[in-house]
Parts: structure tokens; sequence; C-alpha cells
């Protein structure tokens, strides 16, 4: 492990995180400390401003659609993996969707205090942020969504297990695939889900996430091995670590075409000064992968 540092105080760090998160995947395991953490919200906004929230759980569905060339007007829309509350669906169902169902193996308090609040949030930036889509009184923040049965569906199951009985004109998702437990099965369900002509549009973070941000090197998440990293985070949703070739493999084997958008590199020094250190499999992957610091996918049936 003493390798995986540039010095004694690196790796110390390091073998330090490894305790934690493994602590924390074992306690995820105890029933009663598992229904009490997912209680907890996961969308924190502690690291970002009102504005980055806003943009990040609320808007950026919507502005990745459109960048992608995709109208949402009278369309029928899933999101998987929406988070706490549904602020992306409020949003795309404002720029005029026709319904959107949200699908989260760990559904939030939608209609809680809290998520109120975001709503009256969204509303509140609306005309400024989007001035080409008028907000529409129907869509009243404080009876949204419980009051819209007929617009708001939730589907509380994994995506990878989920049992398929509508499909859709757009199937998204936005830092979810990194997260998710197989993504063969992720690709071969957004299949499933997506009607003949429509698309799926998914932005995969490949980037460090929780305690492995705090490193000056970004790939330090990819220096344990693969059975050392299920140790730590099999209970917990952690990032499979799944790189961007790999994505596009999944998709492809699923039988869907796609294009990419938006994507987002580290230096390509980075790669090289780190892959001695990483985990055996990362080794041999080709640089233009590892490089990747997030992408969108565009994906339509071949």
């Amino acid at each position: 492990m003493a390798s995986w540092g540039a010095d004694t105080a690196v790796a110390s760090s390091l073998i330090g995180d490894v305790c934690r998160e493994t602590a924390k995947n074992v306690a995820m395991k105890v029933p009663a400390l598992r229904r009490r953490r997912l209680k907890r919200p996961r969308t924190s906004d502690q690291d970002t401003t009102p504005d980055e929230w806003i943009e990040r759980y609320a808007f950026q569905p919507l502005r990745a659609l459109l960048a992608a060339g995709e109208p949402v007007a009278g369309k029928r829309i899933a999101e998987i993996g929406p988070g706490d509350q549904l602020t992306s669906g409020l949003a795309l169902l404002v720029a005029g969707a026709s319904s959107y169902t949200a699908i989260d193996r760990f559904p939030g308090d939608y209609s809680g205090p809290r998520a109120k609040d975001r709503y009256r949030a969204v509303r509140d930036a609306w005309a400024d942020r989007f001035p080409e889509f008028p907000w529409s009184d129907e869509l009243d923040v404080e009876r949204f969504p419980e009051e819209f049965p007929d617009r708001v569906r939730t589907i509380a199951a994994p995506i990878e297990e989920i049992a398929v009985d509508e499909r859709f004109d757009m199937v998204c998702s936005f830092q979810v695939g990194e997260h998710v437990s197989n993504i063969r099965s992720f690709a071969v369900k957004t299949r499933a889900l997506t009607a003949p002509g429509g698309v799926a549009v998914h932005r995969v973070d490949f980037g460090p996430h929780g305690p492995w941000r705090k490193y000056a090197d970004p790939f330090a998440f990819l220096y344990p091995p693969d059975w050392l990293w299920r140790i730590m985070g099999s209970e917990r949703g952690v990032p499979n670590r799944h790189r961007a070739h790999e994505f596009a493999e999944a998709f492809a084997s699923a039988g869907l075409q796609t294009r990419e958008l938006e994507r987002e590199l580290f230096d390509n020094g980075i790669v090289e000064r780190s892959r001695r250190r990483l985990a055996r499999r990362f080794q041999d992957m080709p640089a233009y992968s590892l490089r990747v610091r997030a992408l969108t996918y565009v994906c339509r049936v071949s």
C-alpha cells in the first residue's frame, strides 16, 4: 500500500481512507444503520452555491437535452436516479414534457418540506434562466408532485432490475452511470426503455467522489484493487470505476448507436504520471479513456 503515495503522509492518508470506507460499508449491512443512513439527503449542497446547486440538480437535464438537439415539448421522459427531489422533473415539465417518470432505487421525500423549498427555488429562478419557456401556472409548486399523478410517476427500483412496462421518448441520467452495479444491464435497460425513434442521454462523471476528491492525484481512487474496492463500497453505491470506453462498449453491445457530447478531460500528463500506481486492470487501459473526466453519451437504437 505504501507504493500508492509519493510519500509516507499520502500513503498514510490513503490507508486511513480505506479503513474508514470499509467501516462505513460494514455498517451499511446493519439494517437499522442502513435505514437511518438512507433517510439522509444524498444531493448535498455543502460544496455548492445555490446557483451551482440549481444548475446541477434542476436545470442540467433540460440543458443537456437541448444541447443534444432534442426538444422536450410533448415528450414522455424517464430520468434514472433524479436524487432527493424532483427538481429536474419539474423543469422538464415546465419546458413542455408531457410526462415525467423518476426511476430510483432509493426514492427521496419528494413532497416533503425540503423538496418544496427546492421547487420554489426552481420557480423563482426560472424566468431568468429559461425565458423561452414561460412558467405554467398549472404547475403549482405547492402541489407538486403529489397532485399531478397524470404527469408524474415514480418507480422505486434499481435500473438494472426494473421490469419494463412502458417506453419513453427520452431516457436520461446525470451522474448516475458511475454508480450502477452493472453497466451492461444499465445499457440493456436503457435500450428497453427507449421507444422507437427515441433517444437516451447519459452524463457519466468519471472523476473522484467523496474522500477521494481531496488528493492531488485525481486517480487516487483507482489505486485500490477491485477486491478491496468491493469491500469498501459494495453496500453503498460508490463509483463502479468503469472507464469511458467500457460504457461505449456496453451501449454498443446493447444495440445502441452512441455519439459523445460535452467531454471533459484530465491532463494527459496526469494520466501518465499516475498510471504505475493504478490497480492492474487500469494500467493497460487506453490513455484516452483514462483521461475522460466527464462525458455525455447520446444513444439511439441501432
